[in-house]
């Protein structure tokens, strides 16, 4: 995977190890943009934690990491803000009242949404994905989340189960290629990121590139 930071300075410490995971998976095919804006209705952007294509997806990324150590299992209400089992608010950076991880990754992936289709004059499917990281040793059995959006998915820290996520579509047909995402990225004012390497997308992206041709002295 291309991994391609706006500004790496800014991360948070769950967004670093977010990069590491994608530094980990060389040979998951598959383009990582991170801490990037989006432009929203009017002359505003939308910032998000990580946009993935993969060549069968874009995914908008939501990534969140605890402030203080809580066990337990996590619960996703349908409303309101996500609790744990014995019904303490979870300490997860963005969950309170008026908002919730949920909401906040439906409102980027339908921000991302409408962005794509007003770019590229097609119709454009985003799904979106909460990412919860843990601190040290902090113990989290397992997810209580009934009712999720549709194309919307929440995965508590585990790198493997990350990686199936991205690969379990992969006998899918082709929605994203080079060709497709390298203007958008122009569009983002994010050329200069991959400028120095003419192939980088397309090996990125598992796209056969065809070898310099040798001069002849």
């Amino acid at each position: 995977m291309l991994l391609l930071i706006d500004n790496e300075s800014a991360l948070s410490t769950a967004e670093e190890r977010f990069a590491e995971w994608i530094r980990w998976s060389p040979a998951q095919p598959g383009v990582v943009l991170m801490n990037v804006r989006i432009p929203d209705r009017g002359n505003g952007t939308r910032q998000l934690d990580a946009l993935i294509w993969t060549p069968q997806r874009c995914i908008a990324v939501e990534v969140k990491g605890f402030h203080s150590r809580q066990d337990g299992v996590l619960v996703v209400p349908p409303n309101g803000p996500w609790h744990m089992a014995d019904g303490r608010p979870a300490a997860l950076h963005g969950n309170g009242d008026g908002h919730n991880p949920l909401d906040q990754v439906h409102t980027n992936t339908m921000t991302t949404k409408n962005w794509l289709e007003k770019t590229t004059g097609t119709r454009c499917a985003v799904h979106g994905l909460v990412l919860v990281l843990l601190l040290p040793d902090q113990d989290i059995p397992g997810l209580d989340a009934p009712r999720r959006p549709p194309m919307t998915d929440i995965i508590i820290e585990d790198f493997d189960v990350f990686r199936y996520y991205l690969d379990r579509v992969s006998d899918q047909p082709i929605e994203w290629t080079s060709d497709r995402i390298a203007p958008l990225l122009d569009a983002l004012g994010l050329h200069h990121l991959h400028a120095a390497d003419p192939t980088a997308l397309a090996e990125a992206m598992g796209e056969h590139v065809a070898p310099p041709p040798i001069r002849e002295r």
